[in-house]
């Protein structure tokens, strides 16, 4: 991928490294490997990271893919495709799916099959995930094919990213739209769980009910929420404390939402990351995605 800058009025004097990495944002390590291989221009020439910059001037980088190298292993695998330009791999991962290997599942997650689909496109099988979903949970999960976009998408996600998701929730919220400001600790006995507790991490989502449906075994709600921070479990562990757990969830339920999963046929959790915007870094446009769920739930109440 190639990363440009012009040089405006004020940029007058600058020399290369300074733009490198104060405005292009390229780490030391990276900035030394382009020196070595000669990948620094201006213009379209190479130049040293000395050189005296005039406004006017582009510098530009080309930066490979596979830098640095990754160990996940390529394995062919349908992918279900979003989004798609030189810096950036957007798809809408199913529920059920792992996001990234680990060392007791090295094969048959979503990065394995990002791989793949880059290795036979490229030939270079290099992955990084941006962003990453719970197991269960379904939507919109970003890749890239180096770190150096890898961290530029991931701080643009964070600065100026709004992640939306639907749930389908077990019973109505007393209020139609409104906003879960409620803090987020880990629960010391249990690793994986979290709990709202007064000296917990600062966590709030929004929320406003799509649809409120009569089951003959209850009642359940279309939730379209929007995270304003980003705490492990976050919308799970809130539409709980509100008392709608999020139908299907084995983890943050309560009497009834279990009934009621039970009954529906309902295994895993219905929560879906269905729109994700933010201001890409390397153009500064906006960027709008958004992912159609995939489970016959959403469409049948939705």
């Amino acid at each position: 991928m190639k990363i440009e800058y012009l040089v405006p009025e004020e940029g007058s004097g600058r020399v290369v490294l300074t733009v490198l990495r104060k405005e292009m944002e390229i780490s030391a390590s990276l900035v030394r490997r382009l020196k070595r291989e000669q990948g620094i221009f201006v213009d379209g020439k190479p130049v040293y990271t000395n050189y005296v910059l005039t406004p006017g001037e582009t510098v530009s980088v080309i930066i490979d893919a596979g830098e640095p190298p990754c160990d996940i292993v390529p394995e062919k695998g349908e992918i279900d495709i979003l989004f798609e330009n030189e810096w950036m791999l957007a798809v809408n991962k199913p529920a059920g799916l792992i996001v990234h290997p680990s060392h007791s599942r090295y094969m048959g997650t979503l990065a394995n099959y990002v791989s793949g689909y880059y290795q036979e496109k490229y030939g270079d099988g290099t992955c990084h995930s941006v962003n990453r979903l719970d197991r269960d949970t379904s939507g919109i999960v970003i890749f890239t094919r180096n770190g150096f976009a890898k961290d530029k998408l991931a701080k643009a996600l964070k600065a100026t990213g709004s992640k939306e998701y639907t749930a389908i929730v077990c019973g109505k919220p007393e209020i139609e739209s409104g906003t879960i400001d409620a803090p987020i600790k880990r629960l010391k006995e249990m690793e994986l769980l979290r709990v709202v507790a007064p000296d917990g991490q600062r966590a709030v989502t929004h929320y406003r009910v799509l649809k409120t449906v009569e089951t003959e075994f209850g009642k359940l709600s279309v939730l379209r929420l929007r995270l304003e921070t980003g705490r492990t479990h976050q919308i799970r562990v809130h539409t709980k404390h509100i008392g709608c757990p999020i139908l299907g969830d084995k983890l943050y339920y309560n009497d009834e939402s279990c009934r009621m999963s039970e009954l529906l046929g309902i295994e895993t959790q219905l929560l879906h990351a269905c729109r994700l915007t933010f201001i890409e870094p390397f153009n500064g446009s906006e960027l709008v995605l958004e992912a159609p769920p995939q489970r016959k739930e959403f469409q049948k109440f939705d």
